[in-house]
């Protein structure tokens, strides 16, 4: 009878015990982008996904993990599209975005007018600035969303970064990068969320190395994640690329960093509206005829 007893009171307890942390834990959507590459045509969709998501009464975190605001493919596009993307962003409310390789190709003093006009911060924990002023970025921020607090780091691609561009940055390894962000944190926060402009298999590895990440959205590669890939506890996805699909994570975030359970993820595909070749191709007259006035003025 005693043990009989027993049981129930363990049963009661674990039972107890759920009830407990389920009344504590936070549903958190995280909708996240990656290597957008100017790709207008599709933002309208993407816009109206994001704002059905946030009148769902859910609590949403939106970021993207780089390459949004350059693609050397769009020649005529680069020229007017990067203000275009950064107005864009603001609008949908981007809580954070990731530093892209591609996005450094636009020299030290255009970056620095990018990163002003942003409503939100751009991160990037490997590339730590020599001198106070060469950064137009930062490492990390937190946020608050739904009552729950998300540490956001940020990383950039560890190749084919444009140095001679950036003379007064220098480049740290992302483990490196990750572990002093961590330690760094004045406050514990319910989820420690990495946006990192690297491919699977890199976010793979630097996951096994920093296992204290929650969730890290990667970049780079272009590649699709229709499940989240596991790495100890950490959830690792990417949407693709050029706009075409918008991730949406669902986590039930517990109190305690690390317990947290997956409720969802998918990726939802995007509609494609008429291109804005003409746009491009005005202004990059308009810029040519500049150059040849300007040309024309110092020859006289």
């Amino acid at each position: 009878m005693v043990r009989r007893c027993g049981s129930w009171i363990a049963l009661a307890s674990v039972l107890l015990l759920l009830m407990v942390w389920q009344s504590a834990a936070v549903p958190l959507t995280v909708l996240y982008t990656n290597d957008l590459h100017l790709r207008f045509a599709r933002l309208d969709s993407i816009a109206r996904l994001i704002s059905q998501e946030r009148a769902s009464g859910a609590a949403v975190l939106l970021v993207d993990a780089g390459d949004a605001w350059h693609d050397f493919r769009l020649p005529t596009t680069a020229v007017w599209g990067a203000d275009r993307m950064v107005e864009w962003m603001n609008r949908v409310g981007y809580d954070a975005m990731a530093l892209g390789n591609h996005d450094l190709y636009w020299g030290s003093a255009r970056l620095a007018e990018l990163a002003a006009a942003m409503e939100f911060p751009l991160l990037c924990a490997n590339l730590q600035p020599i001198r106070p002023e060469a950064a137009v970025f930062s490492a990390s921020t937190t946020v608050v969303v739904g009552g729950v607090s998300v540490r956001i780091i940020g990383l950039n691609a560890e190749e084919l970064l444009p140095y001679s561009a950036y003379p007064g940055l220098r480049a740290v390894p992302a483990a490196s990068a990750l572990r002093r962000e961590l330690e760094a944190a004045t406050e514990p926060a319910q989820l420690r969320l990495v946006i990192g402009h690297l491919s699977l298999a890199d976010s793979m590895r630097l996951a096994a190395l920093v296992p204290e990440i929650d969730v890290f959205v990667s970049g780079h590669s272009h590649e699709t994640t229709a499940d989240p890939i596991r790495v100890g506890e950490t959830l690792i996805v990417q949407s693709g690329a050029f706009a075409r699909r918008l991730g949406r994570l669902v986590i039930d975030v517990g109190t305690t960093a690390g317990e947290h359970r997956l409720l969802g993820h998918e990726l939802l595909s995007t509609e494609k509206a008429p291109t804005e070749t003409g746009r491009g191709l005005l202004q990059l007259v308009a810029v040519l005829g500049a150059a040849l006035v300007c040309g024309l003025l110092i020859l006289l």
